[in-house]
C-alpha cells in the first residue's frame, strides 16, 4: 500500500545539489487523462518548471484514448524523444526488444546507482518488473498494489430502495438496472461494455487474474468456467437494460466514459482512489454532493465474501530513455539527473515544487504549515500533464488513511497474474489481433448479437491465432524463473 500522509513535514529536505538540466531542449512522449495544459506562454508553472530544472521542456502529450496510435506513429518514424512513457502493450514490448530504448544497466547496476539517490530508492521488486531480458530499460511509473476502487451512486440506490451496497451478483444486477429505469433522461447504471462492468463481473465470479498456473501448466482466464459465468452475467445485465445503449462505442472512448462520472449520468465508477481525494473533477463532484459516490467492494457472486481482484506489480508503465539520446554519454547522465529529480520523495523540496509550484505562484507556505492556495490560481490544470510520471506514489491528502483502508479491502482479496513481468514474443505479435477477436466475439455475445455458445468458438480461434503459443512461451519463462534463470 502507498504510505499515507495527512500533512507535510515542517521542514522539507533537499535531495539534489543543482538543477538537473543543461539549459537545452528536453523532449518527452507521455500519456494523459487530463485536459490539455495551457501553452508555455500562458502557463506559469511550465515557465517555472523550465527555470527550476534548467530545461526547455517540450513534451508530446497523447490523450489516453489514442495513446497506442500516437506511440505507433512515433515508433514508425524512428526519431524518438529523449524520454518515452511506455505502457505495457505489445508494441512497447516489441520496441524494447528491438533496442529502441537504452540499456541503463552499466550506469545503474550495483553501487553505481548511488549517484542518483532518488532512483536508488526504487524498490527491488519494481526493478524486476521494468527490466527486460535482465537489462534495466527504464524506470517505473508507480502503481499501488490495487490502484482503483469501485464507487456507486448511493443516493440513487437509496431513492430506489437499496439502502446498502449489493451483497451478491443478483443484487448488483437489480441495483444497476434500476438506475437505468429511473426515468431520468441520459442516466444509466452502467456505461461502457465490457468496460467497468466486466471488471466487476470477473471479480464477483472469481475469474483468475491473467492466467491460472497449476502443476506447471497455464490456463488462460478466459478459458475457465468462472469467465464463462461472468460473460453470461454480462448478458443478463444487458438484457435487464443496465447499460447505456451505446455501451460498445463508449468502451472505445475512455474520455467520454470517464466524463459521465462527474456529469452524473452513470451509476458506477472504477477510477484511481486518489481521484476522489485530490482536487479535480471527481473530487469536485463529490464535494458538491457528498452523499453521491460511495465506495463499495463487489461481492462474491453468491454473497459469501468479497470478489477476487488483480494485485498489481507496483508498476503502471515504464519510463524509457531512447537509445538515440543515450548515444551521448553526457546527455544520458543529464537525463538520469532529470529523472532523479522527478523521483524525489514526499517531504522533499523537489517533490513540493512538482506538486505545488514555486512559492507564491499557486501556494504560499510559512512556518512549516500547510500550503495555502493563492486566490485566482489553479495549479492542477497547468501542471498535472507536465509532471505526471516518475513521482513516487503516496497518499498525501486529507483522508489518506480512509483511502488506505478502502484499498486494503481489495488487496486482502487479491492475487497477481503469475506471468506478470514476463515477456512472450507470441503475445507481442498476436495481441492486437486477439484484441480484435475478443471484440468480434465476446463484445457481441454481451449485447446479444451472438449466442453464448460462440464463446467456445472464440476460444478455439484464440488458441489457434496465438493463444497456445503464448501459453507455451509463458510456461517456459515461468520454469526459467523458478530455476533462478
Amino acid at each position: 500500500m502507498p504510505p499515507g500522509y495527512e500533512k507535510l513535514p515542517a521542514e522539507l529536505i533537499r535531495t539534489v545539489d543543482a538543477p538537473p538540466g543543461d539549459g537545452g531542449v528536453l523532449t518527452e512522449f507521455k500519456i494523459s487523462w487530463d485536459a490539455p495544459a495551457p501553452p508555455l506562454a500562458e502557463n506559469m508553472f511550465w515557465q517555472s518548471y523550465n527555470e527550476t530544472l534548467n530545461v526547455d521542456y517540450q513534451p508530446q502529450i497523447a490523450p489516453a484514448g489514442n495513446y497506442d496510435e500516437r506511440l505507433a506513429t512515433l515508433l514508425a518514424g524512428g526519431d524518438l524523444p529523449d524520454i518515452v512513457q511506455l505502457l505495457d502493450t505489445a508494441q512497447s514490448a516489441r520496441a524494447i526488444r528491438d533496442g529502441a530504448f537504452a540499456d541503463l544497466s552499466p550506469l545503474l547496476a550495483g553501487d553505481a546507482i548511488d549517484e542518483w539517490p532518488n532512483l536508488a530508492n526504487i524498490r527491488e521488486d519494481q526493478w524486476r518488473y521494468v527490466a527486460y531480458d535482465g537489462k534495466i530499460v527504464g524506470f517505473p511509473i508507480d502503481l499501488p498494489a490495487y490502484n482503483n476502487e469501485f464507487r456507486y451512486r448511493q443516493d440513487w440506490a437509496e431513492e430506489n430502495g437499496y439502502p446498502d451496497p449489493p451483497a451478491d451478483a443478483e443484487e448488483f444486477k437489480e441495483l444497476f438496472a434500476s438506475f437505468s429505469k429511473m426515468g431520468v433522461d441520459g442516466r444509466y447504471g452502467l456505461a461502457d461494455a465490457p468496460g467497468t462492468a466486466m471488471i466487476a463481473a470477473n471479480a464477483m465470479f472469481h475469474v483468475p487474474i491473467g492466467w491460472r498456473y497449476e502443476n506447471g501448466s497455464l490456463t488462460y482466464h478466459q478459458e475457465t468456467e468462472e469467465f464463462a459465468a461472468a460473460v453470461q452475467f454480462m448478458t443478463e445485465l444487458w438484457e435487464e437494460g443496465a447499460f447505456h445503449p451505446d455501451a460498445l462505442s463508449l468502451d472505445a472512448n475512455v474520455g467520454q466514459t470517464l466524463s459521465m462520472i462527474p456529469a452524473g449520468t452513470v451509476g458506477i465508477s472504477w477510477i484511481a482512489t486518489a481521484n476522489w481525494f485530490n482536487p479535480g473533477v471527481y473530487y469536485d463532484a463529490l464535494q458538491e454532493s457528498p452523499d453521491s459516490w460511495a465506495p463499495f467492494v463487489p461481492p462474491h457472486h453468491e454473497g459469501d465474501g468479497a470478489g477476487l481482484f488483480g494485485r498489481s506489480t507496483g508498476v503502471f508503465a515504464r519510463v524509457g530513455i531512447s537509445s538515440q539520446a543515450a548515444e551521448d554519454e553526457e546527455r544520458l547522465k543529464m537525463l538520469l539527473d532529470y529523472c532523479n529529480y522527478l523521483r524525489a520523495p514526499f517531504g522533499s523540496e523537489e517533490h513540493y515544487f512538482l506538486h505545488h509550484g514555486a512559492e507564491g505562484d499557486y501556494f504560499t507556505r510559512s512556518g512549516g504549515g500547510e500550503p495555502t492556495p493563492v486566490e485566482g490560481t489553479s495549479f492542477q490544470p497547468e501542471a498535472a500533464q507536465l509532471t505526471y510520471g516518475l513521482a513516487p506514489v503516496v497518499y498525501d491528502f486529507a483522508g489518506a488513511q480512509d483511502a488506505i483502508t478502502i484499498n486494503e479491502q481489495y488487496v486482502n482479496n487479491s492475487e497477481m497474474d503469475p506471468c506478470a513481468g514476463l515477456f512472450s514474443d507470441a503475445a507481442t505479435r498476436a495481441q492486437p489481433q486477439l484484441d480484435e477477436l475478443f471484440e468480434s466475439y465476446v463484445n457481441q455475445i454481451i449485447v446479444g448479437n451472438r449466442p453464448l455458445t460462440d464463446l467456445e468458438v472464440y476460444l478455439e480461434q484464440w488458441r489457434s491465432r496465438g493463444g497456445d503459443d503464448m501459453r507455451t512461451e509463458f510456461e517456459e519463462a515461468l520454469k526459467a524463473r523458478e530455476n533462478g534463470e
